[in-house]
């Protein structure tokens, strides 16, 4: 598959793994334990006979209408009403009222209408995604693996443990579109400084671009901050060249521009949290002001995680959430191994603003995509982000959080096609193809989970 059209070929298994998914979720034998999905779509007390009779459309808004969805959905139709709704993307229900009155005009806005846009623009952003995947993975290889190492990541992408995630109303698919969208431009900005050796305007555009985007991803899911780990360790380069007087006026330029793309990320997490205290904290102004207001940094959003869900460093770490550690333990593994892995290459090539050409610059000089560009701190969000889910979180959520994290599905990739070197210096099992195997297991596992309302979320 991937020696031809590859793109062509992504495109059509991804339209044949979401088939089998919605055809898992439209065979959903009712309408889940927690009917909270049916009494918001359909508010009729014979809702439990109607059902019945449902088209099969009917169903697979139904059935992707669960967990955290009910609140995107709900916030999108009427706004904010309640302080733990904080919690979920502001940015993505303004999104989502933004498309259904754009599409419906002053026509009917039902809750039914929310729902399909929520579903269609989840679906749009993960094929999105899994094309900017493999054009990421291009560039950070090179020609080197014949395609075939950015064909099977983005495959893997497609089966994604986030499974049913990915194709209901939840912000996952448009973070992970923003964030690896935003480390391709990263990746062509440094890759290009590479081959020209210096730090050029288009390059600056492209790190403008980056920062622009995880912002946006930052607005999405507040874990879009990590990604800004890149930029503090390029001005920590930057700032040590500065001081041995290494660096140049187009890198001093560069310098700037990073410092303006971090601050990007900042804004990104400070606007929700400026409306909310805006809301809560100015316009309500009273002696029953909310807590969290008085706080030297308020912030709405880590005040709902650590009163209304408990999150906090080790609060999850008991014994009735052991399975749900046991199920997330995976996922760690691979976020943690193939972080610690690609890491390593700080120790195969120089890591500086300016780099100089990495394997086979010679004859590859003038064919930027015949040189891979390795770039070893595009894993320390990853990593930061698995240890973060194993401390603070509900752990549980890695498994759907991981999908917009690149690295790791580049690194399985090499596994599964590099057997004889990658296999071997890292320990991993032969059999790593059983990798991808567990991944499309799990997510049709928990595809028919999600569709009846049943935890894992």
């Amino acid at each position: 598959m991937a020696s031809r059209k590859p793109s062509t070929r992504l495109i059509q298994a991804f339209f044949a793994w979401k088939a089998v998914l919605f055809v898992l979720a439209s065979l959903s034998p009712g309408p889940g334990y927690d009917t909270s999905a049916l009494i918001a779509l359909n508010r009729s007390s014979s809702r439990h006979v109607d059902f019945q009779s449902w088209s099969i459309l009917d169903r697979v808004s139904l059935n992707s209408f669960r967990w955290d969805a009910l609140y995107f959905i709900k916030s999108a139709q009427r706004g904010y009403h309640y302080e733990q709704e904080w919690a979920f993307s502001w940015a993505y229900s303004l999104l989502l009222k933004a498309l259904v009155k754009l599409v419906s005009g002053n026509g009917s806005t039902s809750l039914q209408n929310y729902v399909w846009t929520g579903i269609v623009v989840s679906n749009a952003c993960h094929l999105v995604s899994v094309l900017v995947l493999h054009r990421l993975s291009n560039t950070l290889l090179g020609r080197q693996q014949s395609g075939r190492v950015p064909f099977v990541a983005s495959m893997l992408h497609i089966v994604s443990p986030a499974g049913m995630f990915l194709s209901s109303p939840y912000a996952e698919s448009l973070f992970a579109a923003l964030n690896i969208t935003g480390m391709l431009l990263y990746a062509q900005a440094r890759k290009k400084d590479r081959l020209d050796r210096q730090q050029t305007v288009h390059g600056d555009a492209l790190i403008l671009g980056a920062g622009s985007l995880f912002m946006l991803a930052t607005w999405i899911r507040s874990n879009g901050l990590l990604s800004g780990i890149l930029f503090l360790v390029d001005v920590v380069l930057f700032v040590s060249q500065l001081r041995k007087g290494e660096l140049s006026l187009n890198g001093i330029r560069r310098l700037i521009i990073t410092c303006i793309s971090g601050a990007l990320l900042g804004l990104g997490a400070m606007i929700p949290q400026y409306v909310a205290y805006r809301q809560y904290c100015v316009s309500q102004a009273s002696a029953s002001t909310r807590p969290w207001c008085s706080k030297t940094l308020p912030s709405i959003y880590t005040w709902v995680q650590s009163h209304y869900w408990n999150v906090g460093f080790l609060r999850y770490w008991t014994f009735s959430n052991l399975p749900l550690f046991l199920m997330a333990g995976p996922m760690l593994w691979l976020m943690l191994q193939t972080g610690i892995e690609h890491l390593r290459y700080f120790t195969r090539q120089p890591l500086k603003p300016s780099n100089t050409q990495s394997r086979g610059e010679g004859k590859d000089k003038e064919d930027p995509s015949a040189t891979s560009a390795r770039m070893p701190q595009l894993a320390l969000p990853q990593l930061i982000l698995a240890i973060s889910a194993a401390t603070n979180f509900h752990v549980q959520v890695i498994n759907r959080l991981s999908s917009g994290y690149p690295v790791w599905y580049i690194e399985i990739a090499e596994w599964m096609i590099t057997q004889g070197s990658v296999v071997q210096r890292n320990k991993v099992p032969e059999g790593s193809q059983w990798i991808c195997r567990g991944l499309i297991m799990y997510a049709l596992v928990q595809g028919a989970l999600f569709a009846n309302f049943l935890p894992p979320a």
